[in-house]
């Protein structure tokens, strides 16, 4: 189970559409290096993006 997660972990997305399904609309990055995600769950250590007004 743990291998199937770490699949959808944006630093490990070998595939170019998957990544940019993963990637798109980007609302956390990963504090450990820098990944951006729509979802939490896609990086290592999630950390909020600010959004640009707020």
């Amino acid at each position: 189970m743990k291998g199937d997660r770490m699949q959808h972990m944006v630093c490990n997305v070998e595939d170019s559409q998957t990544l940019h399904c993963l990637t798109a609309n980007a609302t956390v990055s990963c504090a450990r290096c820098g990944a951006k995600a729509h979802s939490p769950s896609n990086v290592c250590d999630p950390v909020s993006l600010t959004i640009e007004g707020d």
